[in-house]
């Protein structure tokens, strides 16, 4: 029997080094094929944009909704602010980020439902095309004045309008609040309301408490803090809202208005569904919690959940809902 000499050693060597190399690779093809078929994990902390300025009811909101869910994606949510046109400009950055699931935009039904139909110059997107991730909460508003103000109810208010044009606050064109009091001009025959732009929520709320103007929709959190320095005659919600629960809605009193605004989490453009699905259930499962929930209520947002499947529709039907308003009241703006 012939013994193996030097040159069989090293045929014997290179062939074992080959095969644990193979071995090698498949184990690390197999690691990456289980991270992509399995459940996604962020690569870097997750950017949350929030296309206003910080401190905001949307940005505390945004916070709150990444705070809950921590890093249960593998890496952190940073909440990064990014004001300008309304929202426009966060809202366009957003829309052309690359979509690897690492950038959101903590959407509004401002900006997404509205601005698109208001300021067609500075909108660079597609509410369409964006990726629906979740929706999270909504916001009802106001219709308010200051506390002195002699009309006792809704249909003092209305009396009066109907006999001379009535001023009221809002924050721009398309604002939610210029929205909610056209939708109750179009239930209303002969209802005259001249509207005063300012330049936020809290100036309007600050306008109306201090009788610059005589009404403005205010949203649910502003009447929430300051009902003891106005009064409010009737929420455009389709229910009551626990924090003012003494507040009637205005389809209580024979005028079907809805004006409530959403807030929702989306994604860019042909952001990968196993990340879409992976941001989902982590959203959904925030919103959802009661502690979450709760706070929300304190803030003035209710909680709203929807069947993820849903969620795009949602917004396609929103979109058409206040196109339609902006076009009836033909609002717009020089943009």
């Amino acid at each position: 029997m012939k013994l193996p000499d030097r040159d069989d050693h090293r045929a014997a060597r290179r062939a074992a080094l080959k095969a644990l190399a193979c071995g090698a690779a498949a184990g690390l093809s197999g690691t990456a094929w289980a991270q992509t078929a399995g459940k996604w994990v962020a690569a870097a902390p997750i950017r949350m944009t929030v296309p206003y300025a910080a401190g905001g009811g949307t940005d505390v909101l945004a916070r709150l909704v990444s705070s809950q869910i921590g890093n249960a994606l593998g890496q952190p949510i940073v909440v990064e602010n990014r004001p300008g046109v309304n929202g426009i400009l966060g809202t366009n950055l957003v829309y052309g980020a690359h979509p690897d699931g690492q950038t959101l935009l903590f959407a509004a039904a401002d900006f997404i439902s509205i601005a698109p139909h208001v300021y067609k110059n500075a909108v660079k997107f597609d509410p369409a095309q964006f990726v629906p991730v979740a929706l999270i909460a909504k916001m009802g508003f106001v219709l308010a004045s200051r506390a002195d103000n002699s009309a006792k109810d809704l249909d003092e208010v209305i009396a009066r309008a109907r006999a001379k044009e009535i001023t009221y606050a809002h924050w721009g064109p398309g604002s939610t609040s210029q929205m909610a009091m056209e939708l109750l001009r179009s239930r209303v025959p002969g209802f005259q309301a001249l509207p005063v732009p300012y330049g936020g929520a809290a100036p309007v709320l600050n306008a109306v408490m201090a009788g610059d103007v005589e009404y403005g929709f205010v949203p649910t959190p502003l009447a929430m803090a300051s009902q003891s320095k106005l009064k409010l005659y009737a929420i455009a919600s389709p229910q009551r809202f626990a924090g003012i629960k003494d507040v009637p809605t205005l389809a209580e009193k024979g005028y079907a208005v809805d004006a409530d605004t959403w807030f929702g989490v989306l994604a860019p453009p042909r952001t990968p569904a196993a990340a879409v699905e992976a941001l989902r259930v982590q959203m959904v499962a925030a919103a959802a919690d009661p502690r979450v929930s709760a706070r929300m209520a304190e803030m003035g947002y209710t909680a709203t959940h929807i069947a993820p499947e849903n969620f795009g529709a949602f917004i396609q039907t929103e979109y058409a809902r206040w196109g339609g308003v902006v076009r009836a009241a033909h609002i717009q703006a020089v943009d």
